[in-house]
């Protein structure tokens, strides 16, 4: 069976890629010119030279394609202009879709993130499941949030045309090999010798190993069952942020001094950090800025149920075990560089 991976540079991406050339899925790569695929090209999955807002170089890339994996999104909450979200996530994904429908693709499993479900997913005790609505609004802050739920509606109205055969995964806070957001930052973060946790709020995260994720999208892109369904995709029990941190540090050899700074102290920070980025007109996501520090005050619960309910999913990578082998990748990338 031939399948397609958009994103495979990125973290769920490339994770996507092993797990499918390692279970005998002939694998298609969607990569662009500009792209780092060097690890790509380890992974005996063919290279095809696009890029989803490039129409016209999707159709031989999806030539003799049975299942598309579409994990490419501007993946840099809460930096950007709502252009480059929309153009990247939003027309992108119409793109692929129109591509897939007209190459006859049978199945479209669709990347998205737990924060379309915005607010719910961020306050009360009850982990958030799939009948939560999805009613996150555009704002300077929620540009990644709402790109996703345009991508989202996008991808049910072809399943509901009956063009395409559309599954859906939200992820909570993937991490591992080439993430760039919660393993990245935590790890940054907690490489000083001492460690100053802003404020005293210690939020759940639904926190899942890439390796782990890559297998839940298999199953509700092969799984008749999934046709037509979204899942979460989601630990058992929540996790807390400051215990993802305490696994980092044991991984890094630790100890570390911890203590606490005020919160309005360390927001105010970023908040100079992201505006010095700004008016040096800098396109990477700083290391702080807002969403940097807002996101170790706000909560990420999802309920993950249903994926092991009706796939028979269970995520397999403990916190420890992750942050080890990230730690592992993570220095001898850094050696490389």
């Amino acid at each position: 069976m031939k399948t397609l991976v958009t994103g495979g540079t990125g973290c769920v991406g490339s994770a996507l890629v092993e797990r499918l050339t390692s279970k005998g899925y002939e694998v298609r790569a969607l990569v662009r010119k500009t792209s780092d695929i060097s690890h790509l090209k380890t992974t005996g999955a063919e290279l095809v030279y696009g890029d989803v807002q490039d129409y016209e170089s999707l159709p031989p890339a999806l030539n003799g394609v049975d299942i598309v994996f579409h994990a490419a999104a501007k993946v840099t909450p809460g930096w950007g202009t709502w252009e480059e979200f929309a153009t990247t996530t939003v027309k992108g994904t119409e793109n692929l879709l129109k591509a897939s429908a007209e190459a006859k693709v049978r199945r479209f499993l669709q990347v998205s993130s737990y924060t379309v479900y915005e607010p719910s997913c961020r306050k009360g005790e009850t982990p958030v499941d799939e009948s939560a609505p999805c009613a996150v609004t555009l704002g300077p802050q929620t540009y990644y949030d709402y790109a996703k739920l345009l991508a989202e509606q996008a991808c049910w109205e072809y399943h509901k045309e009956g063009k395409i055969q559309v599954s859906m995964i939200r992820i909570g806070s993937a991490y591992g090999p080439r993430d760039r957001l919660i393993a990245d930052r935590i790890y940054r973060y907690v490489s000083f010798p001492i460690v100053l946790w802003p404020g005293k709020v210690n939020p759940r995260y639904a926190v899942v190993h890439s390796s782990d994720v890559a297998d839940l999208a298999i199953l509700a892109a092969t799984t008749e069952k999934a046709i037509g369904q979204a899942y979460n995709a989601a630990p058992p029990e929540p996790v807390r942020l400051k215990s993802f941190a305490d696994a980092m540090i044991k991984a890094m050899g630790g100890p570390r001094i911890r203590g606490t700074m005020p919160y309005s102290v360390a927001y105010v920070w970023c908040c100079l950090m992201e505006g010095i980025a700004k008016l040096r007109h800098v396109k990477e996501m700083p290391f702080l800025n807002r969403y940097s520090i807002e996101i170790m005050q706000t909560e990420c619960c999802l309920n993950g149920s249903k994926a092991r309910a009706e796939l028979g999913w269970e995520p397999k990578v403990s916190i420890d075990e992750g942050t080890k082998l990230y730690v592992e990748w993570r220095r001898a990338h850094d050696r490389r560089k």
